[in-house]
This record gives structure tokens, C-alpha cells and sequence, in this order.
């Protein structure tokens, strides 16, 4: 009997150890994500490609503390309201979502993967200078957005600017608030691009 708990304690001490590594950030405290959009399925029939880059942002919001603008001057990274995954990454995976779903003619993929064969290729690039709460409860999205050929000339671009009131306080209704505005800013480039594809 107590050989067979002897044997059995590697075990227990290694699923202990892999729970107290699982632990959410913060000490207790949830990541989070923003929500996931639509998948959308590749059309062999598409009639145009593009290639969607990384997305930029400004160095304040590349780190793990979800942004509090406090003021007109101060902004704050928060300490145990983190991002579980890298808001860049997110941003670019929810961004393709959207616009594979509104461009249905189109192949959505990430730069540096394959296109198909023969489609007139556009790149689109996209800096984000503000993704944060604001003191008076709204969510902004604000940047600029670009659109280049196959050669890398630049074709069309423009500035956005999102600001959503928050439906109610605390970090979750920010993150799915933040989440709402850059899907518009999506919805409005994928109309622009309808009409210059």
C-alpha cells in the first residue's frame, strides 16, 4: 500500500505543478482575449487577394496591461488586467476575420503565406496609435490604415478614428467595447477596399 502511494507521488507532484503554472496572470487575476469573429472559408473561385501585415502599435500599447487613458495627458498600463495573448497577434487574427467575411470574392491570409495563383495581390498595413479605455468611458481605436499593390506602391490610405461608450464598467464590457470598435474599423476598410479591388 505504501509503495503504491510512493509510486503514484511523482505523479501527483507533477499535475500539482502543472495547475500552479496554469494559474491566470496577476496572481488570480484573468487575461483576456478579445472575442473571436467569424471564420471564414477560403474561396478558390476568389477574384483577388490580400495580404494582411502585422499590425503596429504604439510602444505604450505593446505590453500586457490593458490601456487606461486617466486624462487628456496620462495614460496606464494596467497591472492585473493583462492580455493573455499579445494584442498585436489579436489584433491581426480578429482583423482578417472580419475582412474574409465581408470580402467573400477575396483571399484574406496573413503577409509571407501563399496567394493563389494569378489574383491581382494588395497588402494592407495597419498602425494603431490609441487602443485604450478613456476617463470618460469610452473605448478608442484610433490610426491609419494603408493599402498597397503587389510591388509595394502604395495605392490608398486614410486615418480612423473609433470611440464607443462603454454599456457598463469594469475590464470585460472594455475588452469586448474595444473588441466592437476594431471590428468597425475593419467593416470600414473592407468597404473601402470593395471598391478598389
Amino acid at each position: 500500500m505504501i509503495q503504491t502511494a510512493c509510486r503514484r507521488l511523482p505523479a501527483l507532484l507533477l499535475l500539482l505543478g502543472l495547475a500552479a503554472c496554469s494559474a491566470a496572470p496577476g496572481g488570480g487575476q484573468p487575461g483576456y482575449l478579445l472575442p473571436a469573429g467569424t471564420a471564414a472559408a477560403t474561396h478558390p473561385e476568389a477574384g483577388a487577394a490580400i495580404a494582411v501585415a502585422p499590425v503596429r502599435v504604439a510602444d505604450f500599447l505593446d505590453g500586457e496591461g490593458i490601456v487606461m487613458q486617466l486624462s487628456d495627458i496620462e495614460v496606464y498600463p494596467a497591472r492585473q488586467h493583462l492580455w493573455a495573448q499579445e494584442l498585436p497577434g489579436q489584433l491581426q487574427q480578429l482583423l482578417q476575420q472580419r475582412l474574409a467575411a465581408a470580402l467573400p470574392a477575396t483571399q484574406v491570409v496573413s503577409r509571407g503565406q501563399p496567394l493563389l495563383a494569378g489574383l491581382p495581390a494588395r497588402e494592407v498595413r495597419l498602425r494603431l496609435d490609441r487602443f485604450q479605455g478613456r476617463y470618460d468611458g469610452v473605448a478608442l481605436a484610433q490610426g491609419q490604415w494603408q493599402l498597397l499593390d503587389g510591388q509595394g506602391r502604395l495605392l490608398a490610405q486614410a486615418d480612423f478614428s473609433v470611440a464607443r461608450p462603454l454599456p457598463e464598467d469594469g475590464y470585460p464590457a472594455l475588452v469586448r467595447t474595444l473588441a466592437a470598435a476594431w471590428e468597425q474599423v475593419a467593416d470600414e476598410l473592407a468597404a473601402e477596399l470593395a471598391l478598389g479591388l
